[in-house]
């Protein structure tokens, strides 16, 4: 991991850790999985458009509760992110490629939920910090591993609603989450199938998560 993203998520981790320890009133752990529709975008080459496309997000969670209406959520997780490359070499579009880009990454969000409504609904904010594990292009008779291309961690910025089922002790969140890359994914302009990326993209899309949270401790 370079060094700037070690210096990130330990100072990250610390600030949770003095958080938590002075006001955690109590705490929650479980599990979440969903869909996400995201993709990369960027400065598209000529004749070339993205269109992001379905994958898996599955984790763990671990909520510790700050204050009445506030709490702060850990979710290590696996997420896939696709988009489709639709490319052509001239302006007619007659002789035109579809590639897809494959992207999997093991992501930390750090998360702070605002409840509402007695607890049943929230608002959340956070950092996504995602480390890649896989890229890969395929289509038209191509299929290339081009992880060296990809820088190794994505910092992104989260913003998601989520309502609250309560089901006894345990209860069952849903979240609509948007997830907003801030850091360039590429560390090479490319080229031959890679020129079909620009030498500038991020990630971002939707996702959208069912999770159960069994309560510790206190409430």
């Amino acid at each position: 991991m370079p060094m700037r993203a070690r210096c990130i998520l330990l100072l990250v981790l610390a600030s949770v850790s003095i958080v938590a320890v002075g006001h955690a009133q109590a705490a929650a752990v479980g599990v979440l999985l969903g869909l996400s529709r995201d993709g990369a975008s960027g400065d598209s080459p000529p004749n070339t458009s993205y269109s992001g496309g379905f994958g898996l997000v599955t984790g763990l969670q671990a909520e510790i509760g700050l204050s009445q209406s506030m709490a702060l959520s850990i979710q290590p997780m696996f997420s896939q992110h696709r988009t489709t490359i639709t490319s052509a070499t001239d302006d007619d579009a007659s002789d035109e490629m579809t590639l897809d880009l494959k992207l999997d990454y093991i992501s930390v969000p750090l998360v702070v939920k605002f409840s509402a409504a007695g607890g049943r609904t929230y608002v959340a904010g956070g950092v996504d910090l995602g480390f890649i594990q896989s890229a890969r292009i395929a289509g038209d008779g191509i299929d290339e591993d081009i992880k060296d291309y990809f820088n190794s961690v994505d910092v992104g910025a989260l913003f998601g609603f989520g309502v609250v089922f309560p089901l006894g002790r345990p209860s069952l969140t849903t979240e609509l989450r948007y997830v907003q890359g801030l850091t360039n994914l590429s560390n090479d302009t490319g080229t031959g199938v890679l020129a079909t990326l620009p030498g500038r993209f991020h990630s971002g899309g939707f996702q959208l998560t069912a999770g159960i949270l069994f309560p510790i401790g206190k409430k």
